[in-house]
């Protein structure tokens, strides 16, 4: 039979201007997921590939990719001349690159990057249809949010990345200031300023349904390919009025075919404020890398060893010109690895078989030093580490408050994958099996500070993290990448099953969760050059798919809560707290994030032409918010005592003082009282939906005017809201003596579903003009970013019940003196289903509850302006960006945004107050040097 026919593809790699051989390039077959690396002479051979019509690539690092289209039914030997990268060439690419799989995804490689000349990867998502640039700004936390308006934790922590297969973890990150002193990414994404861009290869961004591979995300994920081959010493020194960053790398081949090193370094530094100076963020990176081909006249066996040290601190210093010596920062020093073996194989059973390990430990250190002020008097708190009765301490009105935060996460992760590759007649398979562990844990010593000088807030304690107990994932996937032959058509279908146990007690036992994630990605290629002159390509795509993605030790594990309520206040002799401690926060209920994704789309090329349009709908339920909780606290309210009589606290009894006449013990009397206290609580609560249209086109390279238009974009539309609200406090006064009054609260609870929403929208193109000349080895590009509209509005859930104007609510409840003091059109009104008191028993309300002028007080009242939509009108901005090779041997690069400083401002409709559009105009510059 034909699919049982075997041919080997041998060859020479070899410099397309010097001749020379090209020893570790990298040559693949994608689709049937086998290679192998060229040998000292630039030779290669890849043994037993089944016959058929197959894309063969190679690359290297600093030359351009060599892929072709290739049908084999006997022995070849191929003469590959690969072409150093540069600007001399016919064809630069700086635009994404669309897949041309069923799956949405953009490739972005390393002369785009180059190009857009990125501070951070943050920076190169703009090349994303869609996705609008902005300044690079390194003084705050880079995070990627796929298909999204503005920025969202949620979305942020569903995003994977993921770097030399090994996907980056923050989940064991503990880092969370109570103070908001340093800023914290604890519950978040991955913070991208960690990852340098100087010696990327490729970025592939999943917009769309990703493979069954890849689990632990729920928005999408962003593949990052370290270079790894020979090369020169690549430097670069790149400037802006904020940040300086430079670099240095090369790639060092082995003698006597042992394989090839490269070493890279970096450093940045970049300040908010560049009067200040103070607020300054600045990281240092290396990397060595290791990659050899074992067995390569067989079954190659390649190999990567990678090790990583990053050295970041992100903080304000402490200001000179100031009086007060506050100060806060966030020092990181990491250290990942990871190990990557890929085997191609020739067995009946198995085509390929790999494995990935990675490892990384962090080594955190926070710190706040901030001046605590009273303006009543001395400072009050308590020490108390366990419920009772205590007699607490004062201090001074006035004191340094330092907290040190104290982290070190890890992550284990592994993950071992078998491929079979089979062809029978018109059916392809390329089978996937694989299974998959992570381990995240923090075992640093956690928050530190000394109790007689607290942080402000209140109602927390120095904190350990090594009694939080380690997060552990168990996976398994299988996938079956289809392609049917269907004469001068092609259908390809990925489809894919994923099982995640999230603190696994077994294979199938779990502690905690088992989530199973079916993916399927749908391509058929109706038109092409077989069965039509006019079109190279067109294709239909479909793809559904859910995701999943646990929730981090800092929402499994949330601290104690140290509630202190005054029960007698004698300053400056004697004052007691009640403390009462709330030992367990979590909430065993806590399930992973779920998203559910539908896309569709069509793809054409018409010559050069192409293009592609993605309708999408995502709905992401679970997403983790954090609420208060309420309840009653019981505690002793001590009577106020005559002053001069020197009380005392005998612990487990109460108060005293002695009689000035008998010299006997007298009590001091007090009444049991109740109070309201809260605390957090991790819930699924947040809900998300995305929806929208996304285009490309691209007309390839005008000859006449060496210059291409690329235009992309994108209307998105996103609302998200939190569902399941808990109980809401509310006050009333019940007792008057004279001006004073004593204070009761209750606790109203709302619907299920109640909550607030927000909406919003956007339709954004950007038009790119590309001018490349070869002979002068420039490119400039030029985007115009339209943005055709945006718009907001907040919305109310559910929408299956009430929400009240006044008249409406004076109506229902048959109470036209209702709120008389308040306007028709100022608010909204909801009424709450039930409450509970300080006997902590919910009651459910009724219509006739609302006579009581108690009861009314419970009623929610909501601004009615946040609800009116506001569309902003169309908004342009110009970005500009040139790159200049001058020699073989230096390049220059340029980009100007908003060169054109177009700000306009917006008057608000809703807010009625003015508003600054577009950033301001920004400019930077950089250098590469190669030696």
């Amino acid at each position: 039979m034909l699919a049982q026919q075997k041919v080997t593809v041998s060859g020479t790699i070899t410099d397309a201007e010097t001749k020379e051989p090209i020893v570790y390039a990298n040559v693949a077959f994608p689709d049937l997921g086998i290679g192998t690396s060229s040998d000292e002479k630039g030779e290669f051979t890849i043994q037993n590939v089944n016959v058929g019509n197959y894309t063969l690539s190679v690359t290297y690092i600093g030359y351009k990719e060599y892929s072709i289209n290739i049908t084999l039914n006997k022995d070849v030997d191929l003469k590959i001349k690969l072409q150093q990268q540069s600007l001399g060439l016919k064809e630069v690419l700086v635009t994404a690159e669309s897949s041309k799989s069923g799956a949405t995804s953009s490739k972005i490689r390393s002369e785009a990057i180059s190009h857009v000349q990125a501070s951070s990867i943050k920076d190169v998502m703009q090349l994303i249809p869609g996705n609008i640039s902005e300044n690079p700004d390194l003084s705050k936390p880079g995070k990627i949010s796929i298909r999204e308006i503005g920025d969202d934790v949620n979305s942020a922590l569903g995003t994977s990345i993921i770097v030399d297969n090994i996907p980056l973890s923050n989940d064991g990150n503990m880092q969370q200031s109570i103070q908001g002193g340093f800023q914290s990414v604890a519950g978040t994404g991955v913070d991208l300023r960690s990852i340098s861009v100087d010696n990327i290869e490729s970025i592939t961004v999943d917009v769309g349904i990703p493979s069954a591979e890849h689990g632990n995300l729920t928005s999408g994920a962003v593949h990052i390919k370290t270079k790894a081959g020979g090369s020169a010493y690549n430097a670069k020194l790149q400037t802006d009025p904020h940040t300086k960053q430079a670099y240095l790398g090369k790639g060092y081949l082995l003698q006597k075919d042992l394989g090839v090193i490269n070493v890279d370094f970096g450093y940045t530094q970049s300040y908010k404020n560049l009067v200040e100076q103070t607020d300054l963020y600045k990281r240092i990176n290396a990397t060595t890398k290791y990659s050899k081909t074992f067995f390569r006249g067989k079954s190659p066996l390649q190999l990567d060893v990678k090790l990583d040290f990053i050295n970041s601190l992100d903080g304000k210093k402490w200001d000179p010109d100031m009086i007060l010596e506050e100060e806060n920062h966030s020092k990181d020093q990491q250290f990942r690895s990871n190990l990557t073996a890929n085997w191609s194989l020739d067995k009946p059973y198995i085509t390929n078989l790999s494995f990935d390990f990675g490892f990384d430990k962090t080594w955190q250190e926070g710190f706040e030093k901030i001046w605590e002020q009273s303006s009543s008097g001395p400072n009050f708190f308590s020490t108390a580490t366990e419920d009772g009765e205590y007699e607490i301490q004062y201090g001074p009105s006035g004191y340094y408050s330092e907290v040190t935060y104290d982290g070190k996460p890890f992550n284990v992760y592994s993950k071992l994958k078998a491929k079979l590759f089979k062809k029978t007649g018109i059916l392809t398979n390329n089978i996937m099996l694989g299974a998959e562990w992570r381990t995240t844990g923090n075992n640093g010593a956690g928050r530190i500070f000394d109790p007689t000088k607290p942080p402000s807030g209140g109602g927390t304690r120095p904190r350990p993290f090594t009694d939080i107990p380690s997060l552990n994932q168990f996976s398994l996937f299988a996938e079956d990448k289809i392609i049917l032959d269907l004469g001068t058509t092609e259908l390809n279908i990925m489809a894919g099953l994923r099982m995640d146990n999230i603190q696994p007690d077994g294979l199938f036992k779990t502690n905690g969760s088992i989530g199973i994630d079916p993916r399927i990605n749908i391509k058929y290629g109706i038109l092409n050059r077989k069965n039509n002159s006019l079109f190279r390509d067109l294709s239909f795509r479909f793809g559904y798919g859910q995701t999943t993605k646990a929730p981090t030790l800092n929402h499994l594990y949330p601290d104690k809560k140290y509630n202190d309520v005054e029960s007698f206040n004698y300053y400056p002799d004697l004052i007691v707290y009640t403390t009462d401690v709330v030992e367990d926060t979590r909430n065993y209920n806590l399930n992973p994030s779920k998203g559910n994704k539908y896309e569709t789309g069509l793809d054409f090329q018409i010559k050069k032409v192409k293009g592609r349009v993605t309708l999408f709908y995502e709905k992401f339920t679970g997403g983790f918010d954090l609420d208060r909780t309420y309840y009653p606290i019981a505690f002793r309210d001590y009577n106020t005592i005559d002053a001069g009589l020197n009380p005392y606290y005998v612990s487990g009894e109460g108060i005293y003082y002695n009689d000035e006449t008998t010299g006997n013990a007298v009590a001091v009397g007090y009444e049991d009282d109740v109070t309201f206290r809260t605390y957090s609580v991790y819930r699924n609560a947040n809900r998300r939906i995305k929806k929208g249209v996304e285009y490309s086109l691209n007309t390839g390279t005008i000859e006449a005017l060496r210059t291409s238009f690329n235009i992309t974009g994108a209307w998105f539309y996103t609302e998200s809201y939190s569902a399941n609200a808990p109980y809401w406090e509310r006050e009333y006064y019940t007792e008057y003596t004279g001006n004073s009054s004593s204070q009761e609260s209750f606790a109203v609870k709302f619907t299920d579903e109640h909550g607030y929403g927000t909406i919003a929208e956007r339709l954004n193109t950007n038009f790119s003009i590309i001018n490349h000349i070869p002979e002068l080895r420039m490119l400039i590009s030029l985007n115009t970013q339209v943005v055709w509209f945006q718009k907001d509005r907040r919305k109310f859930y559910p929408e299956t019940h009430k929400l009240y104007t006044l008249s409406e609510l004076r109506d229902y409840l048959d109470n036209a003196d209702l709120f008389s003091y308040e306007n028709e059109d100022d608010f909204y009104y909801y009424i709450p289903v039930s409450y509970k008191g300080y006997d902590n028993i919910e009651h459910e309300y009724t219509i006739a509850d609302f006579e009581e002028p108690l009861n009314q007080n419970a009623i929610e009242k909501i601004a009615a302006y946040r609800f009116a939509e506001e569309t902003m009108p169309v908004l342009v901005k110009c970005d500009i960006k040139i790159s200049k090779d001058i020699g073989d041997r230096f390049k220059l690069s340029f980009y100007a945004n908003n060169f054109l400083n177009i700000r306009p401002w917006y008057l608000s409709s809703r807010e009625g107050t003015y508003k600054r559009r577009n950033q301001v105009p920004y400019f930077g510059a950089d250098i590469k040097m190669q030696f």
